[in-house]
């Protein structure tokens, strides 16, 4: 019994390989189905060329094709390296997806290769370029403006783009009773901020956040509103520099690794800043614990720290760890139009509000843009859009909204130079 078993699967391996070599090679067949037993599958070949920026093909790349994201990089599904015009082919499996990298002696890009692009022919420009895109807000303090138009414009950024981020540098709440006021007039009770409180986060889990590092305020906790709108997150919560001995508040991770569309490893550090005498929560020197994580950039194509500890703090932590390569600010409220370059760190904040509840508030949405030239950061800029009300747009704004999208695109240019 057991000899015939392995005739069997002998048989079925001689079939398959047949299968590959015929697809390979026959410029006829399209696709051709092969079933063993139950399973049925169907092969086709993916086909392609490798250029550069100039048309021409690039020969002699060696490309490997993925299909387990669990087990990158050691085991690759088929390998190929291009040919004379730049050419390459493989046979795949008929409506999976896979992750081709492509490499060289200038590194190794990646290209994904989803499904139902088998039935094309696949173009390559080397070296591979890719955008990675952080969206970003803080010091929102109970203020949720323009709601519609704000979704609408990072529905918009995640159509665009393959790999979009969104976080928040906290102060989402307000701590002191004496400013829980709308539009002037003074809440008071304490169950308005527990209802406000869970707004914000049910607010921000519609629009999709990924990340947040809560802030001081968010910190000093009014029991058992802020753990119960605090544990409504869809997202998780980071600060490696906060420890946290109290159940008025839910645990906080020290980071994240988020994966990009290409398998990429992007590391988000959190730090925060804790008023004192909050009971049950201590903060750790923010050096200290840097130095603690300044590893992660050894695993990661890039390392982020989204902090709350104010732009001056941030500029001190940009000057003495550039290995960081962004950092995503708040608690000082400033509004950095442009993002500003720091011994090789890219500084980020994106404004905020007054510690009260406002229509008349603006609404800012940081953009950041990371472009990654074979998995290495080339260039890096980031800038902050306003968000205004659609029935505040009138004829003669237009042409305001017009420059501003040609501002927005001349900044995506500028990766590129």
């Amino acid at each position: 019994m057991l000899q015939n078993n392995t005739k069997l699967r002998n048989l079925h391996v001689i079939k398959f390989i047949a299968i590959c070599y015929l697809l390979s090679f026959s410029a006829k067949a399209e696709y051709m189905t092969y079933s063993l037993e139950q399973d049925s599958t169907t092969f086709v070949k993916l086909t392609g060329t490798v250029v550069c920026d100039e048309r021409m093909p690039v020969r002699g790349l060696e490309l490997r094709l993925f299909s387990d994201p669990g087990r990158f990089p050691e085991s690759a599904y088929a390998k190929d390296i291009t040919g004379e015009n730049g050419s390459f082919e493989f046979v795949i499996a008929e409506g999976e997806s896979y992750m081709m990298e492509v490499r060289g002696e200038d590194g190794a890009g990646r290209v994904p290769v989803p499904s139902g692009t088998e039935r094309g022919h696949l173009e390559i420009t080397w070296p591979v370029t890719e955008k990675i895109v952080i969206l970003h807000t803080n010091d929102k303090h109970f203020t949720v403006n323009n709601l519609p138009e704000l979704k609408a414009a990072v529905n918009g950024i995640r159509e665009k783009y393959e790999t979009v981020f969104l976080f928040s540098a906290g102060d989402i709440f307000v701590r002191h009773p004496m400013r829980w006021i709308i539009n002037g007039r003074l809440m008071r009770d304490p169950e308005w901020y527990g209802e406000r409180a869970l707004y914000m986060i049910n607010t921000m889990n519609d629009l999709g956040y990924d990340l947040m590092t809560p802030g001081n305020h968010d910190f000093a906790y009014r029991e058992p509103y802020t753990r119960n709108a605090l544990d409504s997150a869809r997202f998780p919560f980071v600060a490696a520099n906060i420890e946290i001995t109290t159940d008025a508040v839910p645990p906080v991770s020290d980071y994240v690794v988020f994966k990009t569309s290409t398998w990429r490893n992007m590391a988000v550090l959190g730090l925060s800043l804790v008023n004192e005498g909050i009971e049950g929560i201590r903060q750790i020197d923010v050096s200290e614990t840097v130095d603690n994580y300044v590893s992660l950039r050894d695993s990661a194509e890039m390392f982020v720290a989204l902090t709350h500890i104010g732009l001056k703090s941030d500029y001190e932590l940009a000057s003495k760890y550039p290995k960081l390569d962004v950092i995503v600010g708040g608690h000082s409220h400033d509004l950095l139009e442009q993002a500003e370059i720091v011994n090789t760190v890219l500084v980020a904040q994106a404004g905020g509000n007054p510690h009260i509840v406002s229509d008349s508030h603006p609404v800012y949405l940081g953009k950041i843009i990371l472009l990654l030239e074979n998995g290495v950061i080339k260039n890096k800029k980031g800038w902050v859009i306003e968000i205004e009300a659609e029935a505040e747009v009138e004829t003669e704004v237009g042409i305001e909204l017009e420059a501003e999208a040609e501002a927005e695109a001349e900044a995506e240019a500028m990766l590129f130079q």
